[in-house]
């Protein structure tokens, strides 16, 4: 199946190295970027030839889609997609958060579209638990502060994150209101708001940690099937302190579990 890249950051490169080293089932068809000369840098540094293409293009060869850009470009690519009946992998729940009208769209169309664990844990567990009652969903993610110094808000508010001695909140909400405000360094929360009781019922507390070198998140939930709690500690990308290692990884496991015979974990 042709397989198609939206975006080729960080997360699309990730993705981009495992398809072209192999996975089955799978081939990289090409990718898309909104800034073609950074495209061309990365597949340059990866020595091999990928071609790419604008994004009508990519929908109309690709079965598969897989959507690595910023949270504005959301809609346009998942409309192409849900027109053309492809299915779509994303890692942006602030983008499927923002536009849950697009859900009917893709159910009358025969469409998909399958937003990846990403840098979160338990997703399945909140899903199971939400098929019954959630009482709460509290998560709370801590940064350092190399992670959190462009996002819109710290900036917009004049937020001092540079220097710190000690821990700093600098949100506390919604993960509906998390997400506007953090709509590149928060996507989990979206996406726990997503599995769970919605996101603006799930409490999202957001914080710079100077004496912290991962990016970590930890969900509290009580239920009446069960109270749990999930923690994970990311690696950080290296050019893009934002996003956790493992979201690259998670988009192609979502990739490879689309065939597999066996599929593990709901």
């Amino acid at each position: 199946m042709n397989v198609g890249i939206v975006g080729f950051g960080s997360i699309g490169t990730e993705v981009g190295k495992a398809l072209i080293n192999g996975v089955e089932d799978f081939s990289l068809y090409g990718i898309t970027s909104r800034s073609k000369a950074n495209a061309q840098e990365r597949i340059d540094k990866l020595d091999k030839n990928i071609e790419i293409y604008d994004l009508d293009n990519l929908v109309d060869n690709c079965e598969i889609i897989i959507d690595c850009a910023p949270k504005e470009a959301f809609r346009e690519i998942a409309t192409k997609c849900i027109n053309k009946q492809r299915k779509l992998i994303t890692v942006s729940g602030s983008g499927m958060l923002d536009n849950l009208d697009l859900e009917k769209l893709a159910k009358n169309n025969n469409s998909q579209i399958i937003l990846a664990t990403g840098a979160i844990l338990g997703l399945d567990a909140l899903r199971a638990a939400s098929e019954s009652n959630i009482n709460s969903v509290t998560m709370i993610t801590r940064k350092p502060p190399n992670a959190l110094t462009n996002a819109p808000y710290v900036i917009n508010n004049n937020i001092q994150i540079n220097n710190l001695l000690e821990p700093k909140l600098i949100f506390k909400g919604s993960a509906t209101d998390g997400a506007k405000a953090f709509p590149a360094n928060v996507n989990v929360a979206a996406a726990v708001g997503l599995a769970g009781i919605g996101a603006d019922k799930t409490n999202l507390e957001i914080w710079a940690d100077p004496n912290l070198k991962r990016n970590t998140h930890k969900v509290q939930v009580n239920s009446d099937s069960a109270i749990f709690e999930m923690s994970i500690q990311n690696v950080q990308t290296p050019e893009n302190p934002g996003t956790g290692k493992i979201t690259g990884l998670s988009v192609i496991a979502c990739l490879r579990g689309l065939k597999s015979s066996f599929k593990i974990g709901t």
